[in-house]
Parts: C-alpha cells; structure tokens; sequence
C-alpha cells in the first residue's frame, strides 16, 4: 500500500470511531466505543473539545487529526512529503508502541548533537530500520493512540524501554575489512562523517578508540539483511552503535 493512500486509511478508521460516539446519560459526558484508536485520549491531547453536542468532526479533520499523529503540520505537508520522511512517518505509525513520535525526534536530536551534524531524511529512515524496525526489544514510555499497538505495549517488558541499542548478538555476522571499509564510506555519504583517523568515544562502555576500529556487521536473514551496521569496536560485549559514537574534542583524547 502506498503511503498516501496507508494515512487515507488511518483517516478513515478514526472517523468510523467517531462514529461511534453516544452519550453517557448515567455519567453525563459522551463516549466512545473504538476499534481502531484510543479516540479520547487522541482527542484530549490535541486539545479537542468533543464534550458538547454541537462538536462536529468530519474526515477532512480526520486526515489532519492523522497527519499531526504522523509528524506533520497538516494534511497539506503530508501529501507534500518527500518518499523518506513518507515512508519514516509509515514506520513510526506502525512502531509507536516500541517509540513514540516525541522520544524519536528527542533520540535524533541527541543523535545530531553527539555527531556534530544534521541528518537528512534518508539518514534518518536509515537509522529506523537498523535501530527500532526488526527490533522487539524497545518499549516506548508514551502509550500508543491504536489500540492494536497498545496490546502490542502491553506485551513487552516495562524494563525495555528507548534506548537505541542493538541486541541481535546472536543473529549477525562480522564483515571483513574490506566491506567494512564500504560501509563506513556509506555511512559518511549518510551524514555519519567521521574520518578514519578521528578519535571517538562509546557512550556505551566508555571507550576511546580511532574510528577506523569500529567494526561492521550485517544481520541474519531471519532479520534484515538490506544495511550493514557500525558498531562499537567491543561489540558484542558493547550494545553500542554509530550513533552512541562521539568524536572528541582535541583537549579530550589524553
């Protein structure tokens, strides 16, 4: 399914919802009886006011109530998105009970700031995939608005929550030195623009090493195998990955 045409969807499942709305004679306020979001709490964090009989919510406030759950600023950024930010936005939509939309642009932010740069879309997408997508081992804090996501929240520990690490220890395999080499200068092209003589530190386990000895690794088919991953030199001892490696300044490489 095209992306547009997934959010078209998403916008038509919240209206059926709302559909649903009666009015609560015993408790005096309406409700609602959902199949496929949380609609109250949906309409309680983005501040609409449904609790008076004149309220009005058609599929064109849908597809906003849609696209602002989905990253953008109305329906209009949306169908103007670009295939990566669409195609993310797909991702998160799906995977919000492992991260929701806040703690992913917190865990970006923090991502920028430790590497000195700004990530494109593409980069960004990339991250996804390898960090959150084939992995089950992340729980958001926030409770997801679809209410298949929220049995899927239930369901996983309390204990693991956001936290960017890779634990596929037993599903990969180490590249060698020469494919390793093509994925660090793949990496660079993606934003990730360490020089292999740059010193850096793991925010992992602590240590200090020149990026050339980081390793590279690629996942078991039983996982994605479409990308190769940067990793902690330690690895996999060390949960660290590219994004946990921060370059040094030069008073901190003693």
């Amino acid at each position: 399914m095209q992306h547009i045409e997934y959010f078209k969807l998403q916008a038509k499942n919240l209206l059926k919802d709302y559909k649903t709305r009666y009015f609560n004679l015993e408790e005096g306020f309406y409700e609602y009886r959902p199949i496929f979001f949380d609609i109250t709490s949906v309409f309680l964090d983005l501040e609409l006011n449904d609790d008076k009989s004149s309220f009005s919510f058609t599929l064109m406030n849908a597809q906003h109530v849609i696209a602002q759950l989905a990253g953008f600023l109305n329906w209009s950024a949306l169908l103007k998105a670009t295939s990566a930010e669409l195609e993310l936005a797909h991702l998160l939509f799906d995977n919000a009970h492992k991260i929701s939309l806040e703690e992913w642009e917190l865990y970006i932010v923090d991502g920028e700031r430790m590497n000195h740069t700004v990530f494109n879309n593409e980069t960004k997408l990339d991250i996804f995939k390898q960090v959150f997508l084939s992995c089950d081992k992340h729980r958001s804090d926030d409770i997801p608005y679809r209410l298949d996501l929220i049995e899927k929240w239930k369901s996983t520990p309390a204990d693991l929550t956001v936290n960017g690490d890779i634990d596929f220890q037993n599903n990969y395999i180490e590249l060698n030195e020469q494919e390793k080499m093509v994925a660090i200068k793949d990496h660079q092209k993606n934003g990730f623009g360490f020089s292999l003589e740059e010193t850096v530190e793991c925010l992992h386990c602590g240590d200090r090493y020149k990026y050339r000895d980081v390793k590279a690794i690629r996942m078991s088919p039983q996982y994605r195998s479409d990308f190769d991953q940067i990793v902690c030199k330690n690895y996999p001892q060390c949960n660290g990955s590219i994004i946990d490696l921060m370059p040094l300044e030069s008073g901190d490489k003693e």
